[in-house]
């Protein structure tokens, strides 16, 4: 069946947009359409990472059970730094105007939450203002420590639907990245009951935050056994999720095959790929598992053996394809490289792979340098395999002397076009062909002289 265009409605619920100021090379507002395939390419550091890095920031902040000193949780298992002059922009910062980023958001395509972060005179990096609009609002609302009272009174009311009643001492308390408000009830005998509560439109992003599925480019650790892990029922996944992957894994394979998601989905994609015809796990004991694949196409089953015996391919693709099959509609899914290791072939087929992702709605990121990734990509919507408005590709470039990144971002027609890019991958390799075509003809016709 042919894929439907969409008519310029959202695509499904999720994040729809991300926006960054002042985070590494994106020192200007750098503004993101998010569809459910959206592909970033471009050079090494070129600012792909950058974009995305800020979400990683909040995710393992979300997750951390202590409260760190500033906004962020710098040092994690999804980003790693040791100071905030790490990522923010060199150079941006004045003693009147002291280094700052931002990141903004739109979900679901009428919801708008932004946050700035900088650094304060007394050098600590915390967070200076909140923003919230969304198409109910006639106005948009920017919160700081510093606004009068009765405006951030009534945004408290306005943003916890009115439910505060009597008597009420109201303020803004920054918890992790973000602000949430402080209630405090008094009543006749003197005493009083506090309360903290969350901002609807914040706590509906943290949701998301926290729900987001990150491959990592660093991935496919060959270890011959795994611990077991609990499958959670709400799909928000702590920590590297390629440690839950096992665990999914054996999850499926105990579960009724005509339940999605399957292990039958996840054979039918090893099998297209040309990896293996099947994955099972076998258990070790009550909290250890492996996972195993058959030496041939045409395995009995007795002729599996550890995944660890195998190439690096297996591996690293896994995590790749279990995310996929396992994201729910809306969730947003974030892969670094998933044509790592994969051969050429491969690369072109895993094109079909992310667009039936994105055609069940999630919200898919990618950060390719593959060509033939790309190219199948474009093929799948030239063949009507997933709408071309449902993908968009970001080339994101860096000024040589600023250091500055840049974005440029096309939407493919309905026959996979998408006209001139700054630096096209096939201008890239149709260069190369020319240089060794050039280098084969000189020898050969030196060698004649």
């Amino acid at each position: 069946m042919a894929a439907q265009p969409s008519n310029g409605q959202q695509h499904g619920p999720g994040i729809t947009r991300i926006a960054v100021t002042g985070f590494k090379s994106l020192a200007t507002k750098t503004d993101v359409e998010i569809r459910p395939l959206t592909v970033l390419a471009g050079a090494n550091s070129s600012g792909k990472s950058s974009l995305m890095q800020p979400l990683l920031l909040m995710k393992q902040t979300l997750e951390s059970s202590v409260v760190p000193a500033g906004p962020f949780l710098l040092s994690g298992p999804y980003t790693r730094y040791t100071e905030t002059k790490q990522f923010l922009t060199s150079g941006m910062g004045t003693a009147s105007n002291p280094p700052r980023f931002s990141v903004d958001f739109t979900i679901d395509g009428d919801l708008d939450v932004g946050y700035t972060y900088a650094v304060k005179p007394n050098t600590e990096f915390d967070l200076i203002q909140m923003r919230i609009k969304d198409s109910k609002d006639q106005m948009g609302w920017m919160i700081d420590e510093n606004v009068k009272d009765d405006y951030r009174n009534n945004f408290i009311r306005q943003k916890t639907s009115g439910s505060i009643g009597g008597p009420v001492s109201l303020s803004l308390v920054r918890h992790k990245y973000f602000y949430r408000t402080c209630v405090i009830r008094l009543s006749s005998d003197s005493s009083f009951d506090r309360q903290i509560l969350d901002i609807g439109a914040t706590l509906d992003l943290n949701n998301r935050i926290r729900r987001i599925l990150y491959v990592p480019g660093l991935r496919g650790d060959q270890l011959r056994k795994w611990l077991l892990a609990e499958v959670p029922a709400t799909n928000v996944y702590e920590g590297p999720f390629e440690s839950y992957v096992p665990s999914i894994i054996e999850y499926w394979q105990q579960t009724n095959p005509r339940i999605s998601p399957s292990i039958n989905e996840l054979n039918a994609a090893l099998k297209l790929l040309g990896l293996a015809s099947s994955v099972r796990t076998l258990r070790l004991n009550e909290s250890e598992v492996e996972m195993r694949v058959p030496r041939t196409f045409n395995p009995d089953d007795n002729d599996y053996i550890n995944v660890a015996d195998v190439g690096l391919a297996v591996h690293t693709v896994l995590p790749v394809l279990v995310a996929l099959i396992q994201a729910a509609p809306g969730q947003l899914v974030y892969i670094e490289q998933p044509e790592l290791h994969l051969h050429p072939k491969a690369q072109v087929l895993m094109a079909q792979l992310l667009a039936d992702a994105a055609n069940r709605g999630v919200q898919l990121v990618i950060e390719t340098h593959s060509s033939l990734l790309l190219r199948g990509i474009l093929t799948e919507v030239a063949k009507d395999k997933i709408a071309n408005d449902k993908v968009i590709l970001h080339w994101f470039e860096r000024d040589k002397e600023t250091g500055v990144s840049k974005v440029h971002s096309k939407e493919p027609d309905a026959g996979g076009r998408v006209g001139d890019w700054p630096e096209d991958f096939s201008d890239v390799e149709l260069r190369s062909d020319n240089d060794y075509l050039d280098a084969v003809e000189e020898k050969l016709y030196a060698g004649k002289k």
